[in-house]
């Protein structure tokens, strides 16, 4: 199983500032579907994206 980090980083390199939403409708799809697991390993993504994104902000 891939660490929730390293996809949200995967996912900020591969779609910028849509990652968030992308992790978003991800976390959605497991949520409708009743797979927790999942579900969590998603919020987690999106917790880390906010994360990287605000460090990357300030860094500017």
């Amino acid at each position: 199983m891939i660490e929730a980090k390293q996809l949200a980083k995967d996912l900020i390199t591969q779609y910028g500032d849509d990652a968030e939403a992308i992790a978003m409708l991800k976390s959605a799809e497991y949520a409708a579907n009743l797979d927790q697991e999942n579900w969590y390993i998603w919020e987690q993504v999106i917790i880390y994206i906010k994360e990287i994104t605000n460090l990357k902000i300030l860094d500017s």
